[in-house]
């Protein structure tokens, strides 16, 4: 079969290596210069920086079974279209959502902002985690080891609930360290300028109303990521299966079978972050379980 994956992260790169491995024909494009995805954010802690080794490894298997690469290729339906495929797999990941404020949304910045390097952190940071997982404690041990003042504020009742205790050890440290601030069980509510500062009003589900306010140089948000889904409904009627999934199929790793629309000219189907924000595990969980049985 003919195969084309959009996006190179670890959801795109695992489809590939499994999909090349069993002898399909495999084009990959990747809007970026190299793969990895958002690997290559986490990597920006020195102490995470092996982490690479999930995406290089799967880019050389890809490589060496013959995948075809296409890198700096903001893929478009008409791509897609041009190759005739028999499947497309859509793994283009999420980009980071921003939490619903009474106002300020827009004074935000993101933790992938702080990790790509496309912003400095300030000298005293407030760092509003509500996702739970490694992004926001990776940009939070970004920043307090780079010398920054930080205050961590999550809505949960203990910090960092999907990191695991093990795991959360290294951030702990830095945080100690660095005399960062936890504060827990409060949520960011607005945001506004005063003077050269911004001014965060907090309030909590617990109280009901505010709780204080803060007076910082940054804030930082990590809520997560919502799909890059664009392509994927652009191409879903145009697929034999609308885009939809046997689960049970799929938990008993048997074929995709679906086939709602005779017209259709490819299966559709989308993985990783490109259905929702989870981890590298899903991600590549999502790229094995989908090509092992093509």
């Amino acid at each position: 079969l003919k195969i084309v994956i959009v996006g190179a992260g670890p959801a795109g790169l695992e489809a590939g290596r499994v999909a090349s491995a069993r002898g399909h024909e495999v084009v990959m494009f990747e809007a970026a210069n190299e793969p990895g995805g958002q690997i290559r954010l986490a990597t920006r802690v020195q102490r995470r920086k092996e982490l690479i080794g999930i995406a290089d490894w799967r880019a050389e298997r890809c490589v060496d079974a013959g995948v075809d690469m296409r890198f700096n290729v903001y893929a478009e339906a008409g791509d897609v279209r041009a190759l005739d495929p028999d499947v497309v797999i859509i793994a283009t990941g999420g980009l980071p959502q921003s939490p619903e404020l009474e106002e300020g949304e827009d004074l935000l910045v993101s933790s992938w902002d702080i990790l790509s390097g496309d912003v400095k952190p300030a000298d005293d940071v407030l760092l509003y985690e509500n996702n739970g997982q490694h992004p926001g404690f990776t940009a939070a041990e970004f920043i307090c080891r780079s010398g920054s003042k930080l205050e961590v504020i999550t809505p949960e009742r203990f910090v960092a609930p999907d990191v695991g205790g093990m795991n959360f050890v290294p951030y702990a440290q830095a945080f100690q360290e660095t005399g960062t601030q936890i504060t827990i069980n409060t949520d960011v509510s607005a945001v506004c300028r005063k003077g050269d500062k911004l001014e965060v009003a907090l309030s909590s589900k617990y109280t009901g109303g505010p709780v204080g306010e803060r007076l910082v140089d940054q804030v930082v948000a990590e809520y997560g990521t919502a799909p890059l889904d664009e392509l994927y409904f652009e191409l879903k009627e145009e697929s034999c299966n609308r885009g939809e999934v046997d689960y049970q199929a799929l938990i008993n790793g048997r074929a995709q079978e679906i086939a709602t629309n005779p017209d259709g000219k490819f299966q559709l189907f989308r993985i990783g972050d490109a259905v929702a924000s989870r981890n590298i595990h899903a991600a590549i969980y999502d790229g094995l379980r989908f090509m092992k049985d093509i």
